[in-house]
């Protein structure tokens, strides 16, 4: 009994102990239980999400590859011109530069049965040694049959003694059939191929991408039009794993994430157990699709043209998404304190969904933002401006478009290279965010142009032009780059809505027609768009036509403009000068039709009637007088220029030491190896090379000790100001100074006063051009006297 009593005494003692554990333990099982089955759901919520974010980053990824193969196709849509195996193996090679997933690029013509041989003669004469159109048998090649029609592989970025040159894909079924879907749809079309050359240890199969090319200006409304217009094929062979990593690699991928991309459903049955991934990001053996199915998963797809490839994604074991019931166990070992632990567990698992909300809005973000700059991009742009115009159907605030255009720009990226520009265009981006409002849209279009949506002002005219001004103002503040001080420009066009339209397509062209007239007044202004610039355009469009009559009539004209020996006052030759005589307008200057004839390509045959009636009126002139002929830029791109000033010295019978070239500095900021290749080429014929237009451009006197020049032409403007700013004396001594020293002559233009010519004189000029000796006439006008005494052509 007495047993029984301590029994009880000590049962009773205990009892709240053994309740609390027995309440204890009650909760921390049902508790654990609870927040076992609440992580299933959250990790199941979280690997969805951060599988759905890792899919978005591939597609933007492929995307970027897609865009770069369609920037080939608008290289050839975009010229007159016939592209060059070496700019199509540049061009390739600077897309593709830092982006191994491109496994080879190629270029397939559209070839008729006459065109065969010529295009077979014109590969070997490129250097592809023994090129013929092939076709595929037997695993094998050989010559293919004759057909109407061919799709060879004319350019590629393959070696030049790749077996590829000349197979002809119009032989292989399945690949004429993915041509026929690109042209056919007028889209990217893809498929899943094997190559016939593969990439060394390379098993798996490849992409094959093929983006239809149609003849410029032509139509492609319908299939018909299609099929009549096609030009050819850009194709893409991509090696899809090592693609894929990249795009991982790049962008960070995360690492509890394991992703398998299937080849894409075809109508062929497969078993699930046989169809094994094209790509796989975990260390182990690749599942097939039946092992993903069984566990935790996410579907979706991968888009490569009009093929989607299947991806699974799963998480990775051992990662972080991957249930492991840490904090179930924690809360049943934690027992008594299961509400501080829940709520713990809870307020972290709060933070945690929180971070993976904002790390999607950042992958929304990344999406419509310039990476370069950090501002939004042209999807951002575009969007808005929807927005804003569909506002405007029900009474929206009123809103303008400002499109920027910086100027010389190009000089920069070109003569300090791409990584200047892109820290200019940083610069730019903040000095523009300093001009607008919080509420305005500040975006980046592309390469170096801008644009701005203005909204919400009383005035909205006045309130863009006064943000133009500042805009133009900001930027033509000097920029510093490292080791160098750069000073730039930039056009702006306004249009406002809806006085200058209501749509999207409207307001841009109409931005843009402003941008174009600003950049016509002399660039670094604005202008608001008025519907005088439809009607300029369209008379622009009218003087192209006229233009091309007018070469095609003859109705174009050479003048002549005398220089002279600064010392013996003799006239030592005539630079020639180009003006239209229009029926119905009259003689039109060449301000008026130069830079349009640059603009269209009508400057090459426009040059070479100026170069051959120069040197046919020449040499009829007595033999010390020299002709001075200006070539345009686009000249120098052109292959034939060395033989079409040959012929023309050859056709006139002009002595070469009699023609003088002129140059300007803009020529050499490009393609500087091969324009030194050809100017020397000239001087081996005797031919004189001028630098015009010197002190105006960069001025860089690299150019002076790089390029064989025998001349410098000082610009006018220095000649203008020269008699009331010692500034422009001292830079013309300077010039001179630098010339004697280069054996180099000099010739001042110009000139218009007597005051001018005897100040000139004394600072060293060897020649002189202006009014002051003659206005350009035409050859009929010119008095040739009797030869004049030779004079020394360089006074130093």
């Amino acid at each position: 009994m007495t047993g029984r009593w301590r029994a009880a005494a000590q049962l009773g003692l205990y009892r709240p102990a053994l309740v609390a554990v027995g309440v204890g333990v009650l909760f921390s099982l049902v508790g654990a239980a609870a927040v076992a089955r609440w992580e299933d759901r959250v990790n199941k919520i979280e690997f969805e999400n951060a599988a759905e974010t890792e899919a978005i980053v591939m597609q933007n990824g492929m995307n970027e590859y897609i865009s770069r193969l369609v920037a080939l196709r608008t290289l050839f849509e975009s010229t007159n011109e016939e592209i060059t195996r070496s700019e199509f193996e540049t061009f390739s090679a600077r897309l593709f530069e830092r982006h191994p997933g491109m496994l080879r690029i190629a270029w397939l013509p559209r070839v008729n049965r006459k065109e065969r041989a010529d295009y077979e003669a014109a590969a070997i004469t490129d250097g592809v040694s023994g090129y013929r159109i092939k076709a595929l048998q037997d695993k094998g090649f050989v010559t293919a049959p004759q057909s109407d029609e061919y799709f060879p592989v004319f350019y590629s970025t393959q070696p030049k003694t790749s077996s590829v040159y000349g197979m002809d894909y119009s032989t292989v079924p399945e690949r004429r059939a993915v041509l026929e879907r690109a042209r056919d749809n007028d889209r990217l079309a893809a498929i899943r191929t094997r190559l016939y050359e593969p990439k060394e240890g390379g098993q798996l199969p490849d992409v094959l991408v093929a983006i239809p090319v149609y003849a410029k200006g032509t139509s492609r409304e319908t299939v018909a039009d299609r099929r009549r217009n096609l030009a050819g094929f850009v194709v893409g062979i991509f090696d899809l794993p090592l693609l894929i990593q990249t795009i991982r690699v790049t962008t960070g991928a995360s690492p509890a994430i394991s992703v398998n991309v299937y080849p894409p459903f075809t109508g062929q049955i497969v078993s699930l157990e046989q169809t094994q991934p094209d790509y796989s990001s975990a260390a182990k053996a690749p599942q097939s699709m039946r092992d993903v199915a069984r566990t935790l998963h996410w579907s979706g797809t991968l888009k490569i043209g009009d093929t989607d490839w299947q991806v699974r994604a799963m998480p990775s074991a051992g990662g972080s998404l991957e249930t492991s019931y840490d904090r179930a166990a924690a809360v049943l070992i934690v027992g008594m304190l299961l509400t501080l632990s829940l709520s713990t567990y809870l307020m972290l698992a709060s933070r945690n969904s929180r971070r993976l909300s904002v790390a999607n809005r950042r992958v929304l973000e990344l999406a419509q933002t310039d990476i370069l700059t950090g501002l939004p991009n042209r999807a951002f742009f575009l969007a808005r401006l929807d927005e804003l115009n569909g506002r405007l159907k029900d009474d929206g605030p009123t809103f303008s478009i400002l499109m920027l255009d910086l100027d010389r720009f190009k000089n920069v990226n070109d003569s300090l290279g791409h990584g200047a520009g892109d820290a200019l265009l940083r610069q730019v981006a903040q000095r523009l965010k300093s001009a607008v409002r919080a509420s305005d849209v500040l975006a980046r279009l592309g390469g170096d142009e801008f644009a701005v949506i203005q909204e919400r002002c009383q005035d909205q005219r006045a309130c863009s032009t006064e943000l133009a001004g500042r805009i133009a103002k900001l930027v033509a503040e000097p920029f510093l780059l490292p080791g160098h001080r750069v000073e730039i420009g930039t056009s702006i066009g306004i249009a406002i809505a809806p006085d200058h339209g209501s749509d999207q397509e409207q307001l841009l062209k109409k931005a843009d027609l402003a941008l174009y007239r600003s950049k016509s007044a002399g660039r670094n202004c604005f202008t608001i768009y008025d519907e005088a610039m439809s009607a300029e355009l369209e008379a622009r469009n009218t003087l192209e036509g006229d233009l091309r009559d007018a070469i095609a009539q003859c109705q174009l004209e050479v003048h002549y403009q005398p220089f002279v020996d600064a010392l013996s006052g003799a006239r030592r030759g005539f630079e020639a000068l180009v003006r239209w005589r229009h029926p119905t307008r009259g003689l039109i200057p060449p301000d008026q039709f130069i830079s349009l004839a640059e603009e269209t390509g009508l400057i090459v045959p426009l040059g070479e009637f100026v170069l051959r009636r120069a040197c046919a009126d020449a040499a009829n002139w007595p033999p010390d007088l020299m002709v001075a002929v200006n070539l345009s830029p686009i000249q120098f791109k052109e292959a034939e220029l060395f033989e079409m000033i040959s012929a023309a010295l050859a056709d006139s019978g002009l002595p070469p030491q009699r023609l003088e070239i002129e140059i300007t500095e803009s020529v050499l900021l490009e393609r500087g190896t091969e324009n030194h290749a050809f100017m020397e080429r000239l001087k081996h014929l005797g031919i004189e090379l001028a630098l015009d237009d010197f002190g105006t451009g960069y001025s860089s006197l690299s150019y002076l000790t790089a390029f064989p020049f025998d001349k410098i032409k000082i610009d006018k403007s220095f000649i203008r100001n020269l008699t009331h700013q010692p500034r422009s004396s001292a830079i013309i001594s300077s010039i001179v100074t630098l010339a004697r020293g280069l054996d180099m002559s000099v010739t001042a233009e110009g000139v218009e006063t007597r005051e001018e010519f005897e100040r000139l004189k004394a600072l060293g000029v060897n020649f002189a051009q202006g009014y002051l000796f003659g206005r350009p006439q035409p050859i009929e006008r010119i008095l040739l006297d009797a030869p004049a005494k030779r004079s020394r052509r360089d006074a130093a």
